[in-house]
């Protein structure tokens, strides 16, 4: 029995219930459109930004696991590899938004050019034709990098070439400032631009941050959950999850400096350009939520994750996971809802189906992906904490 097929039962019921359950609730999603078209789309965006956070993020840990090394990518690597390869999922379900910019873009409204001056003036980057091309040749990009890096590592699996792992590297570098600046111009083109009149340098720099920290807690939480079963029982040692635990700590704190930053920035100027973009957030119960992500997203993982007995702790660490996916999904929403929905904080149960529909459809992929090839590269070099990584 391959490595692959002792976990075989477990994923096969896994994927079934994550593709029927995903289905009705996509389905259900759908009804909306019918129901309420403007508050579908808003729905429909939302969810789109949230789970294909997994796909983008699991490129970018690809890449800087090539780069930088480590055991703790050897445990989760074929995780993020079935990850990044759900991306062509995300580029055929991101082409509705584009036919539906006008629900979502103040600045395909020719009349809201026409009365804001800022507006009218990016009127040459933000036209939807630029914005559709912009959108395509980022997932032309992400695809095609991440599939050649991901043919050659599979080839190094399969021949151990070192001359190979070396070229994984040097090829990963730039891939890795590739991938950086194309999520800086995506998030500016599908987030930050529902609100036109306001821009921030950091805002998406935050938001890949954060991508790669959801992408982290969902790598951790499915770690954790295959750590009892073959092939994973007799490789996982206590060392993966502690720096599994400490690279969620670090991009939890990387998430708030940004975070931080931004809101102390805009403070300080008191301009009337940036300001009502914090205003609609602290305004109308919107508020108590950010306060709520304030507190959960950061101060309570950070000083839990700074403890050895939290980051060592298999279920401890796996529950604190779970926690930080669910307040990443809240962090998105106060970030994306309040732009559609000004006077009070409002959700809307297509917020939740789009959730629960979109990810189990991927999820059910993601695990589709993830079967095909054994859990576990025995020929890693980065793999030292076991005797036969250490033989290498």
């Amino acid at each position: 029995m391959t490595p692959t097929n002792t976990l075989g039962p477990q994923l096969d019921r896994l994927q079934r219930n994550a593709l029927v359950i995903g289905v009705i609730a996509f389905a259900a999603t759908l009804v909306g459109a019918f129901v309420d078209k403007q508050h579908f789309w808003q729905s429909y965006l939302y969810g789109y930004i949230a789970i294909s956070a997994l796909a983008i993020g699991s490129l970018g840990i690809f890449l800087l696991h090539n780069v930088v090394g480590g055991n703790w990518g050897v445990a989760i690597r074929r995780f993020i590899e079935s990850g990044l390869q759900t991306l062509p999922l995300f580029a055929l379900l991101v082409i509705p938004i584009l036919f539906a910019t006008t629900f979502l873009y103040k600045w395909t409204d020719a009349t809201y050019r026409a009365e804001h001056f800022a507006v009218g003036h990016k009127a040459v980057y933000m036209n939807v034709p630029f914005f559709a091309g912009r959108t395509v040749f980022y997932f032309i990009v992400w695809i095609v990098m991440g599939s050649r890096i991901l043919k050659m590592a599979n080839e190094h699996d399969r021949t151990g070439d070192p001359a190979l792992f070396k070229r994984i590297k040097g090829v990963s570098a730039p891939a890795l400032l590739v991938f950086v600046l194309t999520t800086t111009f995506a998030f500016i083109d599908w987030i930050m631009s529902l609100e036109p009149d306001w821009y921030s340098t950091i805002y998406p720099w935050l938001f890949t941050v954060g991508e790669v920290l959801l992408t982290f807690a969902f790598m951790i939480a499915l770690l954790v959950l295959f750590s009892k079963h073959e092939p994973f029982a007799g490789f996982i040692k206590t060392a993966h999850f502690h720096d599994l635990g400490n690279l969620m700590l670090a991009f939890t704190m990387l998430w708030a400096y940004m975070g931080l930053a931004q809101f102390l920035i805009i403070w300080a100027e008191n301009l009337p350009d940036e300001i009502p973009w914090y205003i609609r957030r602290f305004s109308g119960g919107w508020g108590y939520l950010g306060w709520f992500i304030s507190i959960f997203h950061f101060c309570i993982p950070f000083f839990l994750l700074l403890m050895r007995f939290v980051k060592r702790n298999p279920q401890r660490l796996r529950a604190l996971a779970i926690w930080i996916i669910v307040v990443r999904m809240l962090d998105i929403f106060w970030y994306v809802a309040p732009a559609f929905r000004e006077r009070k904080l409002e959700v809307y149960w297509t917020d939740i189906t789009v959730l629960i529909g979109m990810g189990g459809i991927w999820l059910a992929y993601f695990i589709w992906n993830l079967k095909k090839r054994p859990m576990l590269v025995p020929n890693d070099p980065r793999n030292t904490y076991s005797v036969k990584g250490r033989a290498h």
